[in-house]
């Protein structure tokens, strides 16, 4: 490998101080979400933005993480890349998930939490905050089969704030 090489793969690599502070946000976030209780979803979100600063990027946290974990522990769906962004007015922004930053660092979080000791009932209250968990949840209950799931668009709303 010559130097270019290394340089370019080293780049790569380093986290940038932008990302660290968004790792920071999301292991915030991940600890709100996994010790809530009878909290309202509002109250979760307002939670995380204490933290955050930015009432959009804790909508996104809420939305991504449940999902994130939903999507890691039950392999066998078929899961929708499309995510779309609602605006209070109505319009929509189409997304990859696969090319969503910050759903990517949560993966990135998450992998590496799940490497460590894992404990169930924090994974559970996460998981029953994501709508993809409530949906495949209630198909198997209903006689489907894992295998043949298959999950639409995830939806995160949008703050007004824009």
């Amino acid at each position: 490998m010559g130097f270019i090489d290394k340089f370019f793969k080293k780049q790569k690599t380093e986290a940038q101080p932008q990302d660290n502070e968004r790792i920071q946000a999301i292991q915030h976030a991940i600890n709100i979400m996994e010790n809530a209780d009878s909290e309202s979803t509002e109250e979760i979100i307002e939670n995380i933005n204490q933290f955050t600063k930015d009432k959009h990027i804790a909508r996104e946290l809420y939305c991504l993480i449940p999902s994130s974990y939903c999507r890691l522990i039950i392999r066998e769906v078929t899961y929708s890349n499309e995510l779309i962004t609602m605006s209070p007015d109505g319009s929509q922004k189409m997304d990859l998930i696969s090319n969503h930053q910050l759903y990517n660092l949560i993966q990135d979080v998450l992998i590496h939490k799940f490497n460590g000791e894992i404990d169930n009932d924090k994974i559970q209250t996460i998981l029953f905050q994501s709508a993809e968990f409530n949906a495949i949840n209630n198909a198997l209950n209903n006689g489907s089969a894992l295998e043949d799931l298959m999950t639409g668009p995830l939806v995160i709303l949008a703050s007004d704030n824009l």
